[in-house]
């Protein structure tokens, strides 16, 4: 594995092990781009990686699962978004307000942010232990 991509991998590494790695959800429309580029790096890694690995299907797949994953917990999140602006803080109010669809959006995106982030982790330890050397 080349230096700059190992180091890439232990500082994604370091950055998802935390369970706090994504903003909570009043911040994540402002950091879902910051989300993508973070992971367009990992993808880039997982691309160089799989043509020079026998493993190249699994990290195929993997790669693809992080990208569903974080559409998924993106649009998630955006059900609680309203059409005519993003919201910047949520408030009591739009608590009070949400309806049964907004609290499941709200409980998927949960789950689906947290499957990303084990995807995310695994898709790098599946980059460590890839069978390629330089």
């Amino acid at each position: 594995m080349r230096a700059t991509d190992a180091k890439t991998l232990e500082d994604l590494e370091m950055l998802y092990g935390d369970r706090d790695c994504f903003a909570s959800l009043q911040d994540w429309f402002g950091e879902a781009e910051n989300y993508w580029n973070t992971l367009k790096r990992l993808l880039i890694i997982a691309d160089y990686t799989k043509n020079h690995s026998l493993n190249s299907k699994k990290i195929t797949a993997s790669s693809n699962m992080v990208i569903e994953l974080f559409q998924q917990t993106k649009n998630h999140a955006g059900g609680w978004n309203s059409e005519e602006s993003q919201i910047s803080e949520l408030s009591t109010k739009d608590y009070v307000k949400a309806t049964d669809e907004s609290w499941d959006n709200l409980n998927e995106w949960t789950v689906s942010q947290e499957k990303l982030r084990q995807k995310i982790l695994n898709l790098i330890e599946l980059l460590y232990s890839s069978d390629y050397q330089l």
